[in-house]
């Protein structure tokens, strides 16, 4: 890889200035002026990583340096190199600097795969500049909706530069109703209207969606896990977690040497840290204490107790890396303040000694095969869409029943 001018000192903070933002488009937020938290640790939105662990070297000798900031569209992947990107780390409130769960994994042999997509994601997905079309696997944890409550947002980009179908993954249910076909169904009934007044203006191949079911009744103690994709050397094994219904599963990708795991929403298991045992980034939600989820959403303390034993802590979390033993151990799902970072790296590190991150939006981990390097990425906050990769690109009839009555178009200026 050629050496890139500004190298990545990874000093926890680093200021930066108003006017210098101004002069340059790449200004994604970094609002706050870096310190770091009682316990040692940057403070959200600064512009650093959530960790004491910006380099992971895994071999001796040389290693690859890197800019500060990952600065979309001047830096390629190289060819043997896993690039992840948190699309987004929070809940089911978006908030404007936390959007719901996604997760982005560029492989360096092209390949592109996006894991859940929730609520206020997509932009962040487009900010990064790839190529809509580059954009069409999405594999599914579960149905709740801050994990695929975007999905309108990317499936509408065919008429933006994508002319190839988009292709949802996911489990079945315990009833077909359920599962991950029936559920991209509806969302196809859901915008039969803008497809069909889309129709012959955007690509044909873009205005597809289709779902790629695996039978989660398949899985057993015998079967703990499931093959659910195999293209270009890289493997997708899905494998259950305890999270409410059939259906809720983990996935743990395998390509060139390198892995990662990421389990959506899930209670703690020793199988779920059994499936992601030895990966070179381990990505688990991490979930806030039930007294200060109901102090501040203003919520019942029952109601928050509730919700809170559906999900993971952060001694709990120790507990699984300590099992699986990532090269990076990720927590995400997480309410990222000031306040509530420094409780749950105590509680993380009380039970487990590795190397560890909290996720924010836009946070970018490198993996090679010497190591691991976590930074932010910097992005356009008003980007414009990648153009589509070269293809023949086809168009539908336009409607010729329905169209806006005839009164109202004949008055068209």
């Amino acid at each position: 890889m050629k050496s890139i001018p500004k190298l990545l000192t990874y000093a926890l903070c680093t200021s930066f200035t108003l006017p210098a933002l101004a002069e340059s488009p790449l200004d994604f937020q970094f609002p706050r002026e870096c310190r770091l938290t009682e316990a040692g640790y940057p403070i959200p939105l600064c512009g650093q990583p959530l960790t004491k662990h910006n380099v992971i070297s895994k071999t001796d000798g040389e290693h690859r340096q890197y800019s500060e900031h990952f600065i979309a569209g001047q830096e390629s992947i190289e060819l043997d190199e896993m690039r992840i990107t948190t699309i987004g780390s929070g809940n089911p409130p978006v908030r404007m600097g936390q959007a719901s769960t996604s997760w982005l994994v560029e492989l360096g042999n092209g390949d592109n795969f996006i894991f859940d997509v929730g609520g206020g994601t997509v932009p962040n997905l487009w900010s990064l500049g790839l190529p809509h079309d580059s954009l069409d696997k999405v594999f599914v944890t579960h149905l709740h909706l801050d994990h695929v409550g975007g999905i309108f947002n990317l499936w509408d980009s065919m008429g933006w530069g994508r002319n190839a179908p988009l292709n949802v993954y996911g489990s079945s249910g315990h009833n077909p109703e359920l599962g991950v076909a029936s559920f991209v169904e509806h969302v196809e009934k859901a915008a039969a209207w803008h497809v069909l007044s889309k129709t012959g203006i955007a690509a044909n191949e873009g205005m597809q969606i289709q779902a790629h079911e695996f039978d989660y009744s398949k899985f057993s103690p015998e079967t703990p896990k499931q093959l659910v994709y195999s293209e270009n050397d890289v493997k997708i094994y899905a494998f259950p977690v305890d999270h409410i219904l059939v259906g809720s599963v983990g996935y743990r990708l395998e390509w060139n040497g390198l892995s990662m795991a990421f389990t959506g929403d899930s209670e703690p298991t020793t199988h779920e840290a059994e499936m992601a045992k030895g990966v070179d980034v381990f990505i688990h939600e991490l979930f806030i204490d039930a007294p200060t989820f109901s102090d501040k959403n203003n919520m019942p303390i029952e109601v928050a107790e509730n919700i809170v034993h559906k999900h993971t802590s952060a001694s709990e979390l120790g507990e699984i890396f300590t099992i699986s033993k990532p090269g990076l151990g990720v927590g995400t799902h997480f309410f990222t303040n000031e306040d509530t970072i420094d409780r749950a790296f105590k509680g993380l590190v009380e039970s487990y000694g590795g190397p560890v991150a909290i996720a924010q939006d836009l946070m970018v981990i490198n993996v090679t095969k010497e190591q691991i390097v976590t930074r932010m990425a910097r992005t356009d906050l008003l980007s414009w869409s990648a153009p589509s990769e070269p293809g023949e690109v086809t168009f539908d009839e336009k409607p010729t029943e329905g169209l806006t009555p005839k009164w109202v178009s004949d008055t068209r200026l």
